[in-house]
């Protein structure tokens, strides 16, 4: 008797020390609306490269998919809104289970399928179709003992909030929330499933940048936004978002819904007006967002609880309509190269990253470096980096002195500020230092920005995460010792 019960206590202790140290997680969307796209087949390699897990995909392309067999990244795919009345029924939703989801999953990792992306705002034509397709894939997901395996769930942008500020004061639409938002609800806490949202602030920044602080929208305030609900101060506009979903599916009833924001992320090009659309901001607001995951922060709302989020994307799409913005989300380029540092593995010290302040440190090549690796890390800033190198062209103001020591560190210090200050991107081979003194010169200006103090604003739970876990298996310890 005093064996079983032990078992079962060392069971339970077991999961729970599992439990507390799986955190949250990042992917990234790959949309296909562009012309000269790499290969299905070149970006599974691309992602491979750069430890990319998990990735959204906006359709449900076999050819896409199998492209991904046999590696461990996570995907999420999706039926398109314009095709959710194909799948009304248990017939014609056993039929794309079996004929195509099935065969897919003997070599490939798919954990949700988004039925529609934001049908109620975008295609509200559409809309009567969502519940009745989510119901009919996941019995045909049943039928085929994937339901374990794979979710069902429905991807909504914050548009379906009637209020979002104060976060507190979150609730849907009125016009939407008991015949389309409150029946959905019901059926992912029914099926054990997640809400979706595709939470933008930049968009949220564009449509009132007169309310809202850049700073705030690229986790970096300079003051805190208060919930005068609340008294609760924010210091991010995605973590005031998130908890305004939160509190809307609390007052639907459905707090124990977990949220995976979908997609998100800052675009690094716009039109005239639309200035913060640049590589400055975007490097700012994903590693920003990068570390918010890692650190396991939650939010204030639910602290604590991981997050899982995507970020939009990986790369720009030429063929979209409308602003210039529209086209230039990716943050790699069609070679695989990224348009900026990004921090994927989690290699920081946890400090926000600032492409916004004034000046304190550089990244200059280092006097005890060879001409040999000067001259590698000046192609590679100038080349797969996508530093600024035109001011150090003939001609140019930073031209001379005409020496691999002079150039490297122009290349050098512009690749350093362009990947947030990130002392990560201030390496090359150990051919770059990190200096304090300005080493401009006459016409010849490097660019600056300051770093923040080495504290993290949201403070991060790794350690606490790590203390917890060993204090369950000392406690498993003691159990032992005391049976």
């Amino acid at each position: 008797m005093i064996c079983a019960r032990f078992l079962l206590l060392l069971n339970l202790l077991l999961c729970l020390a599992q439990e507390s140290v799986q955190g949250g997680s990042i992917g990234f969307c790959y949309g296909r609306k562009g012309d000269n796209l790499p290969s299905p087949q070149l970006v599974a390699q691309i992602a491979v490269k750069e430890s990319i897990s998990k990735l959204r995909i906006y359709d449900y392309d076999q050819n896409v998919i199998s492209a991904f067999a046999g590696t461990d990244i996570s995907l999420i795919i999706t039926i398109p809104n314009e095709e959710l009345s194909n799948f009304q029924s248990e017939q014609q939703a056993d039929n794309w289970v079996n004929h195509v989801l099935l065969p897919l999953t003997q070599s490939v990792k798919i954990e949700l399928v988004t039925v529609g992306v934001e049908v109620i705002t975008l295609t509200p034509e559409f809309s009567q179709y969502v519940l009745p397709a989510m119901m009919s894939i996941h019995t045909g997901l049943t039928k085929a003992n994937l339901a374990d395996q794979i979710k069902v769930s429905t991807a909504n942008s914050m548009g379906v909030l009637q209020s979002s500020f104060p976060p507190s004061s979150g609730a849907f639409n009125e016009s939407i929330k008991t015949a389309y938002m409150q029946p959905i609800l019901d059926y992912l806490k029914a099926i054990g499933s997640v809400y979706m949202v595709n939470a933008y602030p930049y968009h949220a920044y564009m449509a009132e940048s007169d309310d809202i602080a850049l700073d705030y929208a690229l986790f970096d305030p300079k003051d805190e936004v208060m919930d005068s609900g609340t008294n609760i101060a924010y210091t991010s506009l995605l973590t005031a978002q998130l908890d305004a979903v939160y509190f809307a599916l609390e007052a639907m009833g459905h707090g124990e819904l977990s949220v995976i924001v979908s997609e998100t992320g800052w675009p690094t090009k716009g039109d005239s007006d639309e200035s913060v659309a640049n590589v400055q901001n975007a490097a700012t607001y994903n590693n920003n967002l990068l570390m918010l995951v890692q650190n396991d922060t939650g939010t204030p709302r639910r602290p604590g609880q991981p997050l899982n989020a995507y970020i939009f994307s990986l790369f720009n799409e030429d063929e979209k309509t409308g602003k210039e913005s529209e086209r230039n989300w990716g943050v790699f380029s069609v070679d695989g190269t990224s348009f900026y540092y990004l921090d994927i593995e989690g290699t920081s010290n946890g400090a926000p990253q600032s492409f916004n302040g004034t000046g304190a440190t550089w990244c200059v090549a280092s006097p005890a470096a060879s001409n040999e690796s000067l001259e590698a890390g000046l192609n590679y800033a100038c080349g797969e980096g996508n530093a600024d190198c035109g001011p150090i062209q003939p001609g140019n103001p930073c031209f001379l002195p005409d020496s691999y020591f002079s150039h490297a560190s122009y290349a050098y210090n512009s690749y350093y500020q362009r990947s947030g200050d990130n002392s990560a991107a201030c390496n090359f081979g150990g051919s770059a230092m990190i200096t304090t003194k300005d080493p401009s010169y006459g016409a010849c200006i490097y660019p600056s920005d300051a770093l923040l103090p080495s504290g993290n604003v949201y403070g991060s739970l790794s350690t606490r995460i790590q203390s917890d876990a060993a204090g369950l298996i000392f406690i498993i310890t003691l159990v032992i010792f005391a049976i």
